[in-house]
């Protein structure tokens, strides 16, 4: 058993779910709990916390070269329909 996969065995998140969920984490959309179990594995975990590290790198480029432009109104009505649509389908089979 690799040393990434024992922190799954031992009740704490895996590289696997760090991973998955880091733009939750970053973006503040994870609860107290949640957080705390991904802090912990990046407090832990050298390779994930590199990860995490490039992942908060490239949000804040994207936010400083996009920062000037905004998406025009019908694009964020479109986008957001598709987005619901989307989860309906995943949700309602």
């Amino acid at each position: 058993m690799g040393e990434r996969d024992k922190l799954s065995s031992a009740g704490r998140t895996d590289c696997s779910e760090a991973l998955l969920r880091v733009y939750e984490f970053l973006d503040g959309e994870l609860g107290p709990g949640e957080c705390a179990k991904i802090q912990a594995h990046l407090d832990e975990c050298g390779p994930c916390l590199n990860e995490y590290n490039l992942d908060t790198t490239l949000k804040a480029l994207i936010k400083r070269s996009c920062n000037a432009e905004h998406a025009p109104d019908a694009l964020r009505t479109s986008i957001m329909t598709r987005i619901s649509m989307t989860v309906f389908r995943i949700e309602g089979g």
